[in-house]
């Protein structure tokens, strides 16, 4: 499918099966356009599948929330992996794919943080403030009655200022990222998932150094939050997560651990 935006070519299917020969990633299904990513590979989730998609007509986002992008300026990825045996770990495993995605997108050389539990802010210099460049979708399922997450990753690529959906968003281009062949970015990003994929399986070491640099890429931990949830809002200082994965919040002596489940936004404490 052709995009109107000249400079925006369409991910290169050929070449990114190239990139990942070899990997568990073995045939990657790139379409132009697509409803969503998650949902088609919500429909047979083998481990090891791969949907990629320069736009989504039907993006989504955690709680419902829509995510939308211009034609062509986006990158979708959606990619289908095993949980981890030990249940007490699945806390950890959405906040492990945004991890893998600041990976990829720092590699571009874009000024990128994480925001609990997983989108992935970024911006061009330490004196401006974060925007959001990509937001994650995690779901789970299972197939042949084993568990798996299908991971989904949405990144505004090449967005200019004037086509950002919401002043708090950014992209790869406005960052400092430049605008990165998008084959060789899903490339990337898929490598970081069997990375965290690795990590979360083997627990031990590997997983207490993964769950370390999360929290050292983490830019809300450290910071004055006010958390929302339908219990009704906290507003503390953002100390740690926990070994499930949990955020903790400290209200002055009391301390919060607070599961993705529960909460509905976390902000810096004085945002709108």
């Amino acid at each position: 499918m052709s995009h109107s935006h000249p400079e925006r070519p369409a991910t290169d299917g050929p070449l990114l099966e190239t990139r990942l020969r070899g990997s568990r990633w073995a045939r990657p299904e790139v379409h132009g356009t697509i409803g969503s990513t998650n949902a088609e590979a919500m429909t047979d989730p083998v481990p090891g599948r791969v949907v990629v998609a320069d736009h989504q007509s039907a993006g989504r986002g955690r709680m419902t929330r829509t995510w939308s992008a211009p034609p062509g300026s986006a990158l979708a990825v959606s990619a289908v992996l095993p949980l981890p045996a030990d249940p007490r770990r699945w806390g950890w495993v959405p906040l492990l794919v945004g991890l893998a995605a600041h990976r990829a997108l720092g590699a571009t050389g874009a000024r990128v943080g994480l925001k609990w539990p997983n989108d992935v802010l970024a911006r061009p210099s330490d004196d401006r403030p974060w925007g959001k460049v990509a937001g994650i979708l995690c779901a789970t399922t299972t197939h042949a009655d084993a568990p798996v997450v299908v991971a989904g990753v949405g990144t505004n690529v090449d967005l200019t200022a004037d086509e950002l959906p919401v002043p708090t968003a950014t992209s790869l281009r406005l960052a400092g990222g430049g605008s990165p062949d998008r084959a060789e970015l899903a490339a990337a990003l898929l490598t970081e998932l069997a990375v965290a994929e690795r990590a979360w399986t083997a627990g031990g070491a590997e997983l207490i150094a993964a769950q370390d640099a999360y929290r050292a890429a983490c830019v809300t931990l450290g910071s004055t939050v006010r958390v929302e949830r339908d219990a009704g809002d906290i507003v503390g200082d953002a100390v740690d997560i926990d070994g499930e994965g949990r955020i903790v919040v400290d209200t002055g002596g009391r301390r919060h651990a607070l599961a993705v489940g529960d909460v509905v936004h976390v902000r810096p404490q004085g945002a709108a």
